[in-house]
């Protein structure tokens, strides 16, 4: 067989050639040949951006958290807990949370609402046993269980507004941290109860017992020491201690009785009528009622012919960041006005910040519905119990209520502030536009400051109304 060399050169000429490319592929990537040592594993994009936080992939700055404690850690407290202490970013820092708290749940045996304007503050009967700080006396604690305002209005059937919640509020809600006041004072407790009962068996929350504020640290430092073990019957001595920035201190005792059962309230003695007006009526002065919903229907013609000549009604408020109307408030004035009686309403107060209480006023108005009044429009904010959980200072609440008595004035009203003596003189410090209607459950006040009305009593009788009912005496020319 004769075999072509030119055929054979060009054989050889190929097998050449792919000898020299497969050495060169073996050079170049030893892997496809199993020589040499593996490259690591190439990983896909997705996975290289999961192990990169996305800030620093964008070349955007730290997280704020990590911002704020390279700055100092600056504390803050929950809502849910004022007690636990959490780092705060810059932002949260600044903006101070419980603009609208929800009231916590009372425990078993804790007072129920009842009719007077949460009058909670009120002093002995005897002016002498007036006390220099703020804790409630018993008669306090009676009132307390007096009052409306704080009722909870989804279960009270009162009227709220249907698309007026969810808006976010502005940004001058509350003074801004860098505004606040100077403080000079030591913080104080706005409620105490030094000797509370716990059922046995059941949970014991300090905040259900105490409500405390500073006149310029909106998250002051409290201290328990002692402990309440509700499983074992007995008397538990607990030391509660407040502590502000500036380094003031307050403290008071505490007792806790672990019991099988609640001790009954006092029995408080009533007060007629007629009675009220023969120590009360006088050519200078007139003598009334305030109402709400927990009167129930009342019989204003029996109510004037008693002696009654003019009615404060609450017609509505803020409960749980829900606004609302008393349900009895349009059939109150309706027959209040028929009868011939002088009016005036109240508004039951939650806010936590200036924006809400324009938001209420506005509520307000729509109600009111330009209903002409006799007295002025009172605010009345008495949540003191566990006023902690709003992140407000005293300075911030006073603010609420000059924001209250400007957007009513700005509607044809006038306002005034409702409070208690003791509060009158403890946390209301702000210059006020009206003299006050004064809560001091006495016989004689011996409140100094202006006032042109005063709640003498929670515990009257009068024909027309079932139960208890607020006796108020009006001042002529003190408005």
């Amino acid at each position: 067989m004769r075999v072509n060399k030119r055929f054979l050169y060009i054989v050889a000429g190929m097998l050449s050639f792919l000898a020299v490319g497969f050495l060169g592929i073996c050079v170049l990537f030893p892997e496809f040949t199993g020589s040499g040592e593996p490259e690591e594993p190439v990983f896909a994009l997705e996975e290289i951006r999961e192990e990169i936080p996305q800030s620093a992939a964008q070349g955007e700055a730290a997280p704020a958290a990590d911002i704020a404690e390279d700055a100092g850690s600056e504390e803050t407290r929950t809502a849910e807990d004022p007690g636990a202490i959490q780092i705060a970013s810059a932002e949260t820092a600044a903006t101070p949370a419980g603009t609208s708290p929800a009231a916590a749940e009372p425990e078993e045996g804790a007072s129920e609402d009842a009719q007077a304007p949460d009058a909670d503050p009120a002093e002995d009967a005897d002016p002498a046993a007036d006390k220099e700080d703020t804790e409630n006396t018993p008669a306090d604690d009676a009132a307390e269980e007096n009052k409306p305002g704080g009722d909870d209005a989804g279960e009270s059937g009162d009227e709220k507004p249907s698309g007026e919640q969810g808006d976010e509020a502005d940004d001058d809600g509350k003074q801004p941290s860098e505004d606040l006041p100077e403080d000079t004072q030591a913080p104080v407790f706005l409620s105490f109860s030094s000797s509370p009962e716990v059922k046995l068996g059941k949970a014991f929350d300090i905040h259900n017992y105490i409500g405390y504020g500073d006149d310029a640290d909106r998250n002051v430092d409290l201290e328990v020491t002692g402990s309440v073990d509700t499983s074992v019957l007995g008397e538990y001595p607990l030391t509660i201690r407040l502590t502000d920035d500036a380094g003031h201190t307050t403290s008071k005792e505490m007792k806790v009785r672990v019991v099988t059962e609640l001790s009954p309230g006092p029995d408080r003695e009533r007060e007629a009528f007629s009675d009220f007006a023969a120590a009360y009526k006088t050519d200078e002065t007139d003598i009334g009622i305030d109402i709400s919903r927990w009167q129930g229907d009342v019989d204003f013609e029996k109510v004037k012919a008693a002696g009654c000549e003019f009615v404060y009604m609450r017609i509505g408020g803020l409960d749980d960041g829900e606004l609302y109307t008393d349900r009895y408030f349009s059939a109150n004035l309706a027959g209040a006005k028929a009868a011939g009686l002088k009016i005036g309403i109240y508004w039951h107060a939650e806010e936590g910040s200036a924006e809400e209480v324009r938001k209420s006023v506005a509520y307000l108005m729509k109600v009111l519905d330009g209903q002409a009044l006799d007295f002025p429009i009172a605010y009345d904010w008495e949540d003191y119990k566990n006023f902690e959980r709003y992140g407000m200072n005293l300075a911030d609440l006073n603010n609420c209520l000059k924001v209250f008595e400007t957007a009513v004035e700005e509607n044809g009203y006038a306002a005034c502030l409702y409070g208690s003596k003791n509060f009158q003189e403890n946390v209301w410090t702000c210059p006020k536009k009206l003299p006050v209607w004064l809560a001091h459950y006495t016989k004689s006040t011996s409140y100094a400051g202006d006032y042109f009305m005063w709640q003498h009593s929670c515990t009257g009788r009068i024909d027309g109304i079932d139960g208890d009912v607020d006796l108020d005496v009006y001042y002529h020319g003190r408005l």
